[in-house]
């Protein structure tokens, strides 16, 4: 892909042959930036754009989630086992890391572009989730199949979600937008179980797929109406037209090239891009280490949520089914209290850096303003795993343990938002490709770990499950610092080669 803001650029699309003279450009560049000449989007707009993204992102957790609550109820209704009934969990969450792949290399392809990938996997998942809702109970396979369908068409969102904050988005205000952005994708989760339990308490199982339908149409009615192209490939900064079959059907978002906003600008070249783009990326040691180290933090938040249930029902047997239901919503705050205060601080962080970049010279150090507040995150997150296991297997007050849920969630938001953003940075014009790649090593791990949490945590009990988890953040941290010292490098070499 041409070069984005930031990249060693002299028009667009054209590379510098030299390289001091393409340095000095871009310190020139990171300097002078204003973060309204990014795009030609104003600030309402381009949150409407990342309220649309955000609630895309939602369904995928939602659907995985509301789910939880029904699996007794399906084992039932299909006359099997709850075992295999988690067979379709488990193909569910597959899909979920794998299927990014796919949509990712078309997603930030100049002849497909975001538009057109968010309707068609919203599109995937209204049409599974009709298949779901009437599938006969003595169809088990066509159950497992239309699982399957379901985690292709709402997974993938997630990741185009960050390609298009990167595409609207100066580095600068990066933070607060993907940290609103993940909002969705997080809180999906923590309300899932509690839609399902009650859906399907009420209403039977089926009422979870009509109702996942409801959502999903709508959401696919409003992003078909609003949400506007933005790969900078076909677009440029927005003032460019998109393809007719492109545009929202009401460009209320997407009309700037309409009011003579359009100066010349051509659009960024292309970068040759494949449904296996994101493979690249596991070539670069930074990107391993970024990676890997935000999959530990998740997979801390997927072992509390994945044990709320049990854990609470053993440690507070006078709760109900509905009010343990309840308890996911500490989660949900967490998350929303997490994602944008995380994003903020980054924000402010990068523009320190600016400041410091305008009175000493040189460039602005990505990793340090990123990862300067990562200290905080862990460690918080270190000591609240451990408190959290201890205060369930003493059976502690459930209001302190919901303390402790909040902070835990909260932590995890800080520690994506800075990955996911640092991520951006390294890797601009890639911003679907990055977003697959961080969701296939999360669910990934997620999955091989959740698999075999609960047969740890009867063996050891929840204070000794969670002191472990904790020993293991506290091993991954130094893997943040050994990014934070060495990936400056890391990047030039990259650049240089």
């Amino acid at each position: 892909m041409g070069a984005p803001l930031g990249e060693k650029v002299s028009k667009p699309g054209r590379v510098l042959s030299d390289p001091q003279q393409a340095g000095n450009l871009e310190r020139s560049l990171t300097e002078s930036t204003a973060i309204l000449g990014y795009s030609v989007y104003e600030p309402w707009k381009k949150w409407l754009i990342v309220a649309l993204t955000s609630l895309a992102a939602m369904f995928s957790p939602l659907s995985s989630n509301v789910y939880f609550p029904a699996i007794p109820v399906i084992a039932t209704a299909f006359s099997t086992s709850i075992e295999r009934i988690n067979i379709t969990v488990t193909v569910y969450m597959l899909l979920q890391g794998l299927s990014p792949a796919v949509w990712s290399g078309l997603a930030d392809s100049r002849l497909c572009g975001r538009r057109p990938v968010y309707l068609a996997c919203l599109a995937l998942l209204a049409l599974s989730c009709v298949g779901l809702a009437f599938t006969p109970v003595d169809a088990y396979w066509l159950l497992v199949l239309l699982r399957c369908f379901q985690a292709a068409g709402c997974a993938s969102v997630i990741a185009i979600s960050s390609g298009t904050i990167m595409d609207i988005a100066a580095p600068g205000e990066r933070g607060i937008f993907l940290g609103v952005s993940s909002l969705g994708a997080m809180f999906g989760s923590c309300i899932g179980p509690v839609i399902g339990g009650v859906l399907a308490g009420r209403y039977g199982w089926r009422a979870i797929f009509y109702f996942l339908l409801a959502a999903s149409a709508l959401c696919f009615l409003l992003e078909l109406l609003f949400l506007p192209e933005t790969l900078r490939a076909i677009v440029g900064d927005g003032s460019l037209p998109a393809p007719r079959w492109n545009r929202p059907l009401l460009p209320v978002l997407g009309q700037a090239w309409r009011e003579g906003m359009h100066d010349g600008k051509s659009s960024e070249l292309p970068r040759r891009t494949g449904p296996l783009d994101f493979v690249k990326l596991f070539t670069h040691i930074d990107v391993c280490l970024i990676l890997w180290t935000n999959a530990v933090s998740f997979t801390m938040f997927y072992c509390i949520q994945t044990t709320l249930s049990p854990l609470f029902l053993a440690a507070y047997p006078s709760l109900t089914e509905t009010e343990i239901g309840l308890c996911y919503l500490a989660s949900g705050a967490g998350c929303i209290v997490g994602a944008p205060l995380s994003g903020r601080l980054l924000d402010i962080s990068w523009a320190r850096e600016e400041a410091r970049v305008k009175r000493e010279g040189g460039h602005v150090r990505k990793e340090h303003a990123r990862l300067s507040s990562s200290p905080i995150y862990w460690g918080l997150n270190t000591a609240v795993l451990a408190a959290y296991g201890w205060c369930v297997r003493f059976g502690v007050s459930v209001g302190v343990t919901l303390l402790l849920q909040f902070f835990a969630t909260c932590m995890t938001m800080c520690i994506f938002t800075v990955s996911q953003t640092l991520l951006m940075d390294l890797f601009p014009g890639r911003g679907s490709a990055v977003g697959a790649a961080n969701n296939i090593v999360r669910c990934l791990l997620g999955a091989v770990v959740i698999s075999v949490i609960d047969f740890v945590r009867l063996a050891i009990g929840p204070g000794w499950t969670f002191t472990a988890l904790s020993v293991w953040c506290v091993l991954t941290y130094p893997l943040v610092l050994l990014e934070w010292r060495y990936g400056t490098h890391w990047a030039a070499k990259r650049k240089s080669t």
